[in-house]
């Protein structure tokens, strides 16, 4: 039995020849009645009909490129991300594409996902060709395409880390941390192990900050670890160490996201300590999750399809012409779990 095959071969479409013959106009002004070209013909209201509705039997439509000629507009948002790939498996991204896609679907756009790793020709390619109209960066402050920012010929709007020389749509990272210092000090925790990035994403230094200064505040003790490099136990042996010792212990530790917290309560199970009775966890992030997780974080919700819709109304504005606010920060809320 032979394997079924299929091949694609372009169907000839209506073009504004087809319809100027068919209405006995020229194609200036069918162009300019279909397309919205620029002209300075008059056409009266039964030649506009006319053209209208050959144009629908012949199936005609706008090209997309003429069409961009003639406006200087294409309506695309372009979505570019150096810290991490772009993947619809990993929750962040689901959050914040969905926010963007909305704002995109409420003014007519759509959204162009730059693939090409971080390949910075191919993304000053795509945007000094004006192939969109505007550019959503998720960035680390020294990515070297923010040399090029300058050069950019379209807007930019910067995405959950703050970019000093774009408009920013983030979280209230800092007073996520400050809600996660007063949870574990109402529970009586007084030495904290805070988990912190190894990349030091702007994003993760303030949540870290804001808990630090409202701990330091309320006299509790901090100690730090960084993650290490392809190591996802979320903890490691000298946090176990500090965690479990039998004088001065760190009683709760904080992850700076949902990812690192449940790690090191999966890591921290396994070793038979208890969670949350001998050692309480805090995560940040907050995801909805469609099955029912293993560990119920106490964490922070940071809506990050709010941030995504933000970023991308702060974009669509600035094409239009508006101002931009320096910053745009959303909320956070505190979700108390089952891991404090």
């Amino acid at each position: 039995m032979s394997e079924k095959v299929h091949l694609w071969t372009k169907n000839k479409s209506a073009t504004l020849k087809d319809v100027a013959l068919d209405v006995g106009v020229s194609e200036s002004l069918v162009s300019f009645v279909l397309n919205g070209s620029r002209s300075g013909a008059r056409v009266s209201e039964e030649t506009r009909m006319l053209i209208v509705e050959a144009g629908s039997r012949l199936g005609y439509r706008p090209n997309a490129l003429a069409r961009s000629l003639n406006t200087g507009r294409t309506e695309r948002l372009g979505v570019y991300s150096s810290r991490a790939r772009i993947d619809a498996r990993n929750m962040f991204f689901a959050d914040l594409i969905g926010g963007i896609s909305e704002r995109a679907r409420e003014t007519g756009m759509n959204v162009v996902i730059h693939a090409s790793g971080d390949g910075t020709k191919k993304l000053l390619d795509l945007v000094s060709n004006r192939a969109i109209d505007g550019l959503l960066v998720y960035a680390a402050h020294n990515d070297p395409i923010l040399r090029f920012l300058g050069q950019l010929v379209v807007p930019a709007v910067a995405l959950a880390d703050k970019i000093e020389s774009l408009p920013s749509a983030v979280v209230d990272d800092k007073g996520g941390g400050t809600l996660q210092a007063q949870h574990l000090w109402q529970l009586g925790h007084r030495h904290v192990l805070l988990k912190q990035s190894n990349m030091t994403p702007s994003s993760a230094r303030d949540r870290m900050l804001g808990f630090a200064e409202t701990a330091e505040g309320l006299g509790m003790t901090l100690s730090w670890s960084y993650e290490e490099p392809l190591v996802p136990e979320g903890v490691n042996s000298d946090d176990v160490a500090l965690l479990t010792r039998r004088q001065n212990r760190a009683t709760a530790l904080v992850g700076w996201h949902d990812a690192t917290a449940e790690a090191a309560c999966h890591k921290l199970t396994s070793l038979g300590i208890s969670i949350p009775g001998d050692v309480a966890v805090v995560g940040f992030d907050g995801f909805t999750k469609m099955f029912a997780p293993k560990y119920e974080l106490t964490t922070i919700c940071a809506h990050w399809d709010r941030v995504g819709y933000s970023a991308a109304k702060t974009l669509t504005d600035m094409i239009e012409g508006k101002r931009a606010p320096e910053v745009t920060v959303q909320p956070v809320d505190f979700v108390r779990g089952k891991t404090t």
